[in-house]
Protein backbone atom coordinates (compact mmCIF):
# COMPACT_ATOMS: atom_id res chain seq x y z
CA UNK A 1 0.00 0.00 0.00
CA UNK A 2 1.71 3.66 -1.10
CA UNK A 3 2.22 6.46 1.55
CA UNK A 4 -0.27 8.22 -0.37
CA UNK A 5 -3.32 5.36 0.43
CA UNK A 6 -2.39 4.43 3.94
CA UNK A 7 -2.29 8.58 4.68
CA UNK A 8 -5.45 8.98 3.42
CA UNK A 9 -6.70 6.08 5.36
CA UNK A 10 -5.45 7.58 8.44
CA UNK A 11 -7.34 10.42 8.03
CA UNK A 12 -10.69 8.66 7.39
CA UNK A 13 -10.03 6.97 10.61
CA UNK A 14 -9.41 10.37 12.55
CA UNK A 15 -12.51 12.20 10.69
CA UNK A 16 -14.92 8.88 11.97
CA UNK A 17 -13.70 8.87 15.57
CA UNK A 18 -14.11 12.97 15.61
CA UNK A 19 -17.14 12.11 14.72
CA UNK A 20 -18.30 9.91 17.20
CA UNK A 21 -16.97 11.98 19.85
CA UNK A 22 -19.09 14.88 18.69
CA UNK A 23 -22.13 13.01 19.13
CA UNK A 24 -24.70 14.64 16.62
CA UNK A 25 -22.51 17.53 15.42
CA UNK A 26 -21.81 16.39 11.62
CA UNK A 27 -18.59 17.49 9.26
CA UNK A 28 -20.27 19.30 5.76
CA UNK A 29 -19.44 18.00 3.07
CA UNK A 30 -17.49 20.22 0.61
CA UNK A 31 -19.82 21.06 -2.35
CA UNK A 32 -18.89 19.58 -5.36
CA UNK A 33 -17.07 21.52 -8.12
CA UNK A 34 -19.92 21.95 -11.68
CA UNK A 35 -18.90 20.79 -14.58
CA UNK A 36 -17.98 23.06 -17.77
CA UNK A 37 -19.21 21.42 -20.87
CA UNK A 38 -16.58 21.06 -23.30
CA UNK A 39 -16.10 24.36 -25.55
CA UNK A 40 -19.07 22.63 -28.33
CA UNK A 41 -21.37 21.69 -25.96
CA UNK A 42 -24.55 23.55 -25.77
CA UNK A 43 -27.96 23.51 -23.08
CA UNK A 44 -28.45 20.06 -22.09
CA UNK A 45 -25.60 18.64 -24.79
CA UNK A 46 -24.21 15.31 -23.30
CA UNK A 47 -20.28 15.98 -23.22
CA UNK A 48 -20.21 12.02 -25.11
CA UNK A 49 -22.05 9.60 -27.16
CA UNK A 50 -23.66 7.20 -23.97
CA UNK A 51 -22.23 4.42 -23.04
CA UNK A 52 -23.68 0.94 -23.99
CA UNK A 53 -24.51 -0.13 -20.17
CA UNK A 54 -26.60 3.20 -19.92
CA UNK A 55 -30.48 2.84 -20.01
CA UNK A 56 -32.79 4.62 -21.61
CA UNK A 57 -34.66 5.97 -18.40
CA UNK A 58 -30.69 7.24 -17.87
CA UNK A 59 -30.67 9.07 -20.55
CA UNK A 60 -34.30 10.26 -20.52
CA UNK A 61 -33.56 11.48 -17.25
CA UNK A 62 -30.77 13.93 -17.81
CA UNK A 63 -32.71 15.04 -20.35
CA UNK A 64 -35.48 16.22 -18.46
CA UNK A 65 -32.97 18.19 -16.31
CA UNK A 66 -31.32 19.85 -18.61
CA UNK A 67 -34.59 20.65 -20.21
CA UNK A 68 -35.99 22.46 -17.04
CA UNK A 69 -32.74 24.46 -16.75
CA UNK A 70 -32.23 25.40 -20.89
CA UNK A 71 -33.42 28.36 -21.99
CA UNK A 72 -34.78 26.87 -25.55
CA UNK A 73 -37.15 24.65 -24.36
CA UNK A 74 -38.38 22.41 -27.71
CA UNK A 75 -41.69 22.72 -26.47
CA UNK A 76 -42.47 26.89 -26.27
CA UNK A 77 -46.11 27.04 -27.27
CA UNK A 78 -46.88 27.55 -30.98
CA UNK A 79 -48.59 31.18 -31.48
CA UNK A 80 -50.06 30.24 -35.12
CA UNK A 81 -51.83 26.90 -36.12
CA UNK A 82 -51.38 28.05 -39.73
CA UNK A 83 -50.17 24.56 -41.23
CA UNK A 84 -46.81 24.72 -42.51
CA UNK A 85 -46.12 24.99 -46.30
CA UNK A 86 -44.17 21.82 -47.68
CA UNK A 87 -40.81 22.51 -48.37
CA UNK A 88 -39.26 22.05 -51.69
CA UNK A 89 -35.58 19.76 -51.94
CA UNK A 90 -33.36 21.49 -53.40
CA UNK A 91 -30.62 19.73 -55.13
CA UNK A 92 -27.78 19.37 -53.39
CA UNK A 93 -23.75 19.99 -55.00
CA UNK A 94 -21.58 16.58 -55.06
CA UNK A 95 -19.82 17.24 -51.87
CA UNK A 96 -20.84 20.72 -51.14
CA UNK A 97 -21.60 21.72 -47.36
CA UNK A 98 -21.56 24.87 -44.74
CA UNK A 99 -18.87 25.95 -43.06
CA UNK A 100 -18.69 25.35 -39.50
CA UNK A 101 -17.61 28.60 -37.39
CA UNK A 102 -16.43 28.89 -33.78
CA UNK A 103 -14.27 31.99 -34.05
CA UNK A 104 -13.06 34.76 -36.38
CA UNK A 105 -9.64 36.14 -37.73
CA UNK A 106 -6.94 36.97 -34.43
CA UNK A 107 -5.56 39.43 -36.33
CA UNK A 108 -7.32 42.27 -34.28
CA UNK A 109 -8.89 42.59 -31.25
CA UNK A 110 -12.46 42.25 -32.25
CA UNK A 111 -15.09 39.98 -30.68
CA UNK A 112 -18.78 38.81 -31.78
CA UNK A 113 -21.45 39.07 -29.32
CA UNK A 114 -24.30 36.10 -29.91
CA UNK A 115 -27.69 35.70 -27.94
CA UNK A 116 -29.70 33.03 -28.75
CA UNK A 117 -33.68 33.51 -28.32
CA UNK A 118 -35.94 30.24 -28.19
CA UNK A 119 -37.82 30.34 -25.26
CA UNK A 120 -38.97 32.93 -22.92
CA UNK A 121 -38.79 36.87 -23.78
CA UNK A 122 -36.61 37.09 -20.24
CA UNK A 123 -34.24 39.72 -20.63
CA UNK A 124 -34.21 40.55 -24.25
CA UNK A 125 -35.74 44.14 -23.70
CA UNK A 126 -33.08 44.88 -21.09
CA UNK A 127 -30.33 43.63 -23.58
CA UNK A 128 -31.31 45.50 -26.52
CA UNK A 129 -31.25 48.22 -24.04
CA UNK A 130 -27.55 47.78 -23.19
CA UNK A 131 -26.52 47.08 -27.03
CA UNK A 132 -28.59 50.60 -27.94
CA UNK A 133 -26.76 52.70 -24.79
CA UNK A 134 -23.28 51.56 -25.55
CA UNK A 135 -23.63 51.58 -29.56
CA UNK A 136 -23.04 48.03 -30.13
CA UNK A 137 -24.32 45.06 -32.46
CA UNK A 138 -25.01 41.79 -31.77
CA UNK A 139 -26.36 38.65 -33.80
CA UNK A 140 -29.25 36.88 -32.19
CA UNK A 141 -30.04 32.87 -32.96
CA UNK A 142 -33.64 33.40 -33.58
CA UNK A 143 -36.29 30.32 -33.67
CA UNK A 144 -39.54 31.21 -35.43
CA UNK A 145 -41.70 30.10 -32.62
CA UNK A 146 -40.19 32.69 -30.37
CA UNK A 147 -40.06 35.05 -33.71
CA UNK A 148 -43.47 34.33 -33.61
CA UNK A 149 -44.07 35.40 -29.63
CA UNK A 150 -42.07 38.46 -29.53
CA UNK A 151 -42.61 40.18 -33.11
CA UNK A 152 -42.00 43.65 -31.69
CA UNK A 153 -38.77 42.84 -30.15
CA UNK A 154 -37.85 40.77 -33.90
CA UNK A 155 -38.69 44.24 -35.65
CA UNK A 156 -36.34 46.40 -32.90
CA UNK A 157 -33.46 44.00 -33.45
CA UNK A 158 -33.83 44.60 -37.04
CA UNK A 159 -34.69 48.35 -36.74
CA UNK A 160 -31.78 48.83 -34.01
CA UNK A 161 -29.59 47.39 -36.93
CA UNK A 162 -28.76 43.65 -35.12
CA UNK A 163 -28.25 40.33 -37.07
CA UNK A 164 -29.91 37.34 -37.11
CA UNK A 165 -29.06 33.47 -37.34
CA UNK A 166 -31.63 30.76 -38.10
CA UNK A 167 -31.63 28.71 -34.69
CA UNK A 168 -34.87 26.63 -36.27
CA UNK A 169 -38.92 26.86 -35.79
CA UNK A 170 -38.64 24.74 -32.34
CA UNK A 171 -35.21 24.28 -31.21
CA UNK A 172 -35.29 20.26 -31.68
CA UNK A 173 -31.71 18.72 -32.06
CA UNK A 174 -31.29 17.78 -35.61
CA UNK A 175 -29.25 15.13 -34.72
CA UNK A 176 -31.20 13.77 -31.86
CA UNK A 177 -27.67 13.28 -29.83
CA UNK A 178 -28.90 15.44 -26.99
CA UNK A 179 -32.90 15.06 -26.67
CA UNK A 180 -32.21 11.39 -27.21
CA UNK A 181 -34.78 11.28 -30.31
CA UNK A 182 -34.56 9.71 -33.37
CA UNK A 183 -32.53 12.05 -36.10
CA UNK A 184 -34.04 14.38 -38.57
CA UNK A 185 -34.72 13.81 -41.63
CA UNK A 186 -33.50 16.35 -44.36
CA UNK A 187 -37.07 17.06 -45.62
CA UNK A 188 -37.95 17.62 -41.63
CA UNK A 189 -35.06 19.86 -41.47
CA UNK A 190 -35.49 21.82 -44.41
CA UNK A 191 -39.26 22.80 -42.85
CA UNK A 192 -37.62 24.17 -39.60
CA UNK A 193 -35.54 26.15 -41.31
CA UNK A 194 -37.94 27.60 -43.68
CA UNK A 195 -40.85 27.93 -41.47
CA UNK A 196 -38.64 30.45 -39.50
CA UNK A 197 -37.07 32.23 -42.24
CA UNK A 198 -40.38 32.67 -43.53
CA UNK A 199 -41.45 34.23 -40.14
CA UNK A 200 -38.67 36.70 -39.58
CA UNK A 201 -39.61 37.88 -43.51
CA UNK A 202 -43.03 38.18 -42.84
CA UNK A 203 -42.70 39.76 -39.36
CA UNK A 204 -39.53 41.91 -39.54
CA UNK A 205 -38.63 42.06 -43.63
CA UNK A 206 -35.22 40.54 -42.68
CA UNK A 207 -33.74 37.42 -43.38
CA UNK A 208 -31.78 35.45 -40.80
CA UNK A 209 -29.33 33.22 -44.34
CA UNK A 210 -26.69 32.53 -44.78
CA UNK A 211 -26.43 32.01 -40.76
CA UNK A 212 -27.59 28.61 -38.70
CA UNK A 213 -27.02 27.93 -35.25
CA UNK A 214 -27.62 24.39 -34.65
CA UNK A 215 -30.04 23.62 -31.26
CA UNK A 216 -27.54 22.31 -28.39
CA UNK A 217 -24.76 22.35 -30.50
CA UNK A 218 -25.35 19.09 -32.03
CA UNK A 219 -24.26 18.73 -35.61
CA UNK A 220 -22.35 16.05 -38.21
CA UNK A 221 -21.66 15.54 -41.39
CA UNK A 222 -25.83 15.32 -42.40
CA UNK A 223 -26.61 18.64 -40.66
CA UNK A 224 -24.07 20.45 -42.78
CA UNK A 225 -24.64 19.45 -45.68
CA UNK A 226 -28.32 19.69 -45.49
CA UNK A 227 -28.10 23.28 -43.92
CA UNK A 228 -25.89 23.90 -46.96
CA UNK A 229 -28.48 22.59 -49.42
CA UNK A 230 -30.83 25.39 -48.09
CA UNK A 231 -29.09 28.06 -48.23
CA UNK A 232 -27.45 28.26 -45.26
CA UNK A 233 -23.24 28.54 -45.99
CA UNK A 234 -22.04 29.21 -42.14
CA UNK A 235 -22.58 27.04 -38.74
CA UNK A 236 -22.21 29.53 -36.10
CA UNK A 237 -20.45 27.50 -33.18
CA UNK A 238 -18.91 29.18 -30.68
CA UNK A 239 -15.62 30.00 -28.89
CA UNK A 240 -16.77 31.18 -25.17
CA UNK A 241 -19.79 30.22 -23.49
CA UNK A 242 -21.20 32.48 -21.04
CA UNK A 243 -22.52 29.45 -18.80
CA UNK A 244 -25.48 32.09 -17.87
CA UNK A 245 -27.54 28.98 -18.41
CA UNK A 246 -25.50 26.85 -15.95
CA UNK A 247 -26.63 28.66 -13.10
CA UNK A 248 -23.80 31.11 -12.57
CA UNK A 249 -24.14 34.49 -11.11
CA UNK A 250 -23.90 38.20 -12.55
CA UNK A 251 -20.71 38.72 -11.61
CA UNK A 252 -19.14 34.61 -12.38
CA UNK A 253 -20.62 35.63 -15.78
CA UNK A 254 -18.57 38.68 -15.79
CA UNK A 255 -15.77 37.31 -14.76
CA UNK A 256 -15.30 33.95 -17.17
CA UNK A 257 -16.33 36.13 -20.30
CA UNK A 258 -13.74 38.63 -19.12
CA UNK A 259 -11.44 36.02 -18.34
CA UNK A 260 -11.70 34.16 -21.67
CA UNK A 261 -11.43 37.03 -24.08
CA UNK A 262 -9.42 36.49 -26.81
CA UNK A 263 -9.13 38.46 -30.51
CA UNK A 264 -11.74 36.80 -32.93
CA UNK A 265 -13.71 34.92 -30.21
CA UNK A 266 -17.44 34.34 -30.58
CA UNK A 267 -19.64 34.73 -27.55
CA UNK A 268 -22.84 32.91 -27.01
CA UNK A 269 -25.56 33.88 -24.28
CA UNK A 270 -29.41 34.02 -23.55
CA UNK A 271 -32.13 36.33 -23.50
CA UNK A 272 -34.26 33.94 -20.99
CA UNK A 273 -34.83 34.45 -17.49
CA UNK A 274 -33.17 31.50 -15.99
CA UNK A 275 -29.87 33.32 -17.13
CA UNK A 276 -28.19 35.85 -15.75
CA UNK A 277 -26.98 37.12 -19.11
CA UNK A 278 -28.74 39.91 -19.38
CA UNK A 279 -27.64 41.46 -16.54
CA UNK A 280 -23.71 40.87 -16.64
CA UNK A 281 -24.16 42.29 -19.89
CA UNK A 282 -23.11 46.22 -19.29
CA UNK A 283 -19.84 44.67 -16.92
CA UNK A 284 -19.00 42.43 -20.06
CA UNK A 285 -18.87 45.47 -22.90
CA UNK A 286 -17.12 47.82 -20.50
CA UNK A 287 -14.65 45.04 -19.39
CA UNK A 288 -13.94 43.93 -22.90
CA UNK A 289 -13.52 47.71 -23.80
CA UNK A 290 -11.03 48.57 -21.11
CA UNK A 291 -8.99 45.05 -22.53
CA UNK A 292 -9.35 46.66 -26.27
CA UNK A 293 -11.63 44.80 -27.70
CA UNK A 294 -14.43 45.96 -30.35
CA UNK A 295 -17.35 43.97 -30.42
CA UNK A 296 -20.52 43.38 -33.36
CA UNK A 297 -21.95 41.17 -35.03
CA UNK A 298 -20.72 37.64 -35.95
CA UNK A 299 -21.27 38.64 -39.52
CA UNK A 300 -18.99 42.16 -39.14
CA UNK A 301 -16.49 39.60 -37.13
CA UNK A 302 -16.13 37.24 -39.97
CA UNK A 303 -15.98 40.46 -42.71
CA UNK A 304 -13.80 42.58 -41.25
Amino acid sequence: MSARRIALLAALVAGALATACQGAASVPEPEAPRATPLPTAYIGALAATPAASETLAAVDAAYEMTRTASMDIAEWPRTSTAPVAAVPRVPRVASASARMVDRGPATERRVALTFDAGADRGYAEQILDTLRDNDVRASFGMTGQWAEANPDLLRRMVAEGHHLINHTQTHDSFTGFSTGRAAKSSEARARELATTEQAVQRIAGATTKPYFRPPYGDIDTSVIEDVYAQGYDIVAMWTVDSQGWNGLSRSAIEARCLRMAVPGAVYVFHVGAVAQDGPALPGIIEGLRKQGYQMGTLDWLLHP
